[in-house]
């Protein structure tokens, strides 16, 4: 990696940032001629004119001023990178990467019982659609819903899922659906959910009903299910409380096993810190106790 010194990019960073020598000298600790000496250096060091000299009276060129940015930038990450580590040491820490539903619907009900029990650790949930990555920052862990097969990582099967089709209680002036034909005749709802498995369990085939109204998060979809703009196919894991506190309706019993699972995975070749440990082991007493009481 071909990097100009660290000591150069911070004294013009900060001139960049503050305008003047002195300045940057103070923030920095140095003298003026050694923050002088540092940007010259740099200059040396690229190739290039970064300031513009001018007796006392220093300028950032236009390369120096695009430079200056993308070094602000990167010295910034590094600098959030860096106090993450820091918290880390100094507190048991560890950050989970969990999909938004399953964070707000299954896991946050759930998690005053895990602070309860472990009060001295530092639990950073890292709420995301994306598929996280652990080579984008210090990630321990993640709550995965799909197929397990994902490279570089290590999988533990959490829970399975089912599917179902709900509604507000109130839904239609209360005259709900009840067969799986009249359901296809209603507002549908979508989000990310697999019609086809749910009409394959009804023994309705060929059929793909059309949602026009559709969603890239569960969440939001089971808000507008809930203030009445349709019914929807959604899974069991997000929908249960829902249901349990009358909220939303299930409107049928045909409820197929959903082909997807969640898993909890960490970096392959790892060992899991005593704080995932923690986690795994509350995650699948949490699991059993929700299972036995469907």
């Amino acid at each position: 990696m071909k990097l100009p010194p660290l000591a150069a990019l911070r004294a013009f960073e900060a001139l960049a940032r503050l305008g003047k020598v002195n300045l940057a000298a103070l923030e920095l600790h140095v003298t003026h001629s050694a923050v002088s000496h540092q940007i010259r250096a740099l200059e040396e060091y690229l190739g290039l004119a970064l300031v513009m000299r001018n007796k006392r009276t220093l300028m950032l060129t236009d390369e120096g001023r695009v430079y200056a940015y993308q070094i602000r930038q990167g010295l910034g990450e590094i600098a959030g990178i860096t106090e993450k580590l820091m918290a880390k040491t100094r507190h048991p820490q560890l950050t989970a990467s969990v999909l938004p539903s399953y964070a707000m619907h299954w896991l946050l009900p759930r998690l005053h019982d895990f602070r309860a029990a472990h009060p001295e650790l530092h639990l950073r949930l890292e709420s995301s659609m994306e598929f996280a990555s652990f080579e984008q920052g210090p990630l321990d862990c993640a709550i995965r819903f799909g197929h397990g097969q994902w490279p570089d990582v290590h999988c533990e099967t959490l829970m399975g899922d089912s599917l179902l089709v709900v509604a507000a209680r109130d839904f239609n002036h209360g005259v709900l659906p009840d067969t799986a034909q009249a359901v296809l005749e209603q507002p549908l709802l979508h989000a990310s959910e697999s019609w086809p498995i749910w009409l394959g369990a009804a023994g309705i085939e060929g059929q793909r009903p059309q949602a026009p109204l559709e969603f890239t998060d569960s969440t939001l979809m089971l808000e507008a299910v809930r203030l009445g703009h349709g019914v929807a196919l959604t899974r069991r894991s997000i929908a249960h409380a829902l249901i349990q506190r009358g909220e939303l309706v299930r409107l049928t019993d045909i409820e197929p096993a959903h082909t997807s699972r969640y898993y909890i995975v960490w970096p392959a070749g790892s060992k899991p810190s005593a704080q995932l440990t923690l986690l795994h082991t509350w995650l699948k007493g949490q699991v059993t106790t929700y299972q036995e009481s469907l």
